[in-house]
């Protein structure tokens, strides 16, 4: 049995999703453009001038706010004891480049929103080239001059399709910046946040003013500043101490990331959204009452920490396991799982209101089918299993205890359901 895991694991699936992943791109491109049609070529262009222009400005803006000199933030030590350093400006990093993008765009410049749009395709194709080139040197750079101070090397023995998509070091650095930080948090996440505001504004010069895409893009931009204000949290998070520098978050947050998470906002354009200024009012409540129950959850666990469970949650003394573990260096160390608020009703309590928060962002392309759903399906089916990468991961930390949280948080995501 160990042996068929293997085969499938290590032989099977990174090539299907290193071929497969990058045609879903161009598909999702052709179905949200009525005038576009899927075609095998498109996957061996090189682009245009017009998308090199867009992405490369995009990559280096990206690049550049991670050497401005700023705070530095200490990530949690790897298991030899290496602790990355990380650029804490990303908060001012969203608003500069929002406040920039908007004054460009407001002062005669809204032409440039159609020509991405029409251009989309040609953005995906430099989009997936250059990442893939990333990814290809990130393998080699693994291989042949690894910071091994940073990263005990793992599986570099393991099939090369393989390497290529999980990568090999853990935090790969290119001219001192990490290259996680720039891939997920400067290009993947902003591309994310001015895409829906790109696409809202193309939809309003082809099709006239629709309230749904401005809905989509305003609740998605408020969820990314949230993110942005927290990006610091976020490199505690598995994405940072767990995968690897490969095609599966590099690539990811570099193409995936700016084509399927920004479906919904491109879909609208050529399939305008039939939602009425009441159905988009209605929507726009939902997602931000889906956003408030969001950051409520993280609020509850970040008070708890920063007084180490000696707080009050919903009025109450805030309650909690106490459970044990062991550092890098072997010696044990003590922690506190919470049993209070939200986290004591379900144990990823926050996931429910990301898939809320991802249903409103969809609401308003309704009426075109299942299609202009995909993100929202991917996302429950994400959490889901990062639900379980994530507990797997708590269970062999913290053992025994962990097993008696889940005794006590009998609920994974939905209470008395999940």
């Amino acid at each position: 049995m160990s042996e068929i895991y293997d085969l499938i694991r290590y032989q099977i699936v990174p090539p299907i999703f290193l071929l497969g992943f990058p045609i879903v791109t161009q598909v999702l491109v052709s179905l949200s453009n009525p005038s576009l049609s899927f075609s095998i070529s498109t996957l061996f262009s090189l682009g245009t001038p017009f998308a090199w222009k867009v992405v490369l400005l995009f990559y280096a803006w990206g690049f550049i706010s991670l050497k401005v000199p700023s705070k530095v933030f200490k990530g949690p030590a790897t298991p030899n004891g290496y602790i990355p350093l990380y650029s804490a400006n990303g908060l001012q990093y969203y608003f500069v480049s929002l406040v920039l993008f908007l004054l460009f765009v407001a002062f005669g410049n809204q032409e440039l929103c159609t020509a991405i749009y029409h251009d989309f395709s040609a953005i995906v194709q430099v989009l997936n080239l250059t990442s893939m080139v990333l990814c290809a040197f990130l393998v080699y750079k693994g291989k042949n001059f690894p910071e091994t101070e940073n990263d005990p090397l793992q599986g570099v023995d393991k099939p090369l399709p393989y390497l290529f998509y999980r990568g090999i070091e853990l935090h790969p650095r290119i001219f001192d910046v990490d290259v996680k930080q720039w891939s997920n948090c400067r290009v993947g996440m902003l591309g994310w946040a001015l895409f829906t505001i790109v696409f809202a504004i193309a939809d309003h010069n082809i099709n006239g003013f629709h309230a749904g895409p401005y809905v989509t893009a305003f609740l998605t931009n408020i969820y990314l500043a949230k993110f942005f204000a927290w990006e610091t949290g976020y490199f505690n998070t598995l994405d940072i101490t767990l995968d690897r520098g490969g095609f599966y978050l590099c690539w990811g947050c570099l193409c995936w990331v700016q084509v399927f998470y920004t479906f919904t906002s491109l879909f609208m354009v050529g399939h305008p959204s039939k939602a009425n200024n009441f159905a988009a009012f209605g929507i726009l409540v939902y997602g931000l009452v889906s956003i408030m129950l969001n950051y409520a959850v993280d609020r509850q666990k970040e008070i708890f920490r920063t007084n180490n469970g000696k707080c009050h949650i919903w009025g109450r003394p805030a309650k909690y396991l106490d459970v044990e573990y062991k550092n890098h260096d072997g010696q044990l160390k003590k922690s506190k799982l919470m049993l209070s608020g939200y986290w004591g009703v379900a144990r990823h309590m926050n996931y429910l209101m990301e898939i809320n928060l991802s249903l409103s962002w969809a609401l308003p392309a309704s009426g075109y089918g299942i299609v202009p759903f995909a993100y929202f399906i991917f996302i429950i089916i994400l959490l889901v299993h990062r639900t379980y990468r994530d507990e797997e991961k708590c269970r062999q930390k913290y053992g025994n205890g962990y097993d008696e949280y889940c005794t006590k948080v009998p609920y994974k995501i939905i209470p008395y359901v999940f």
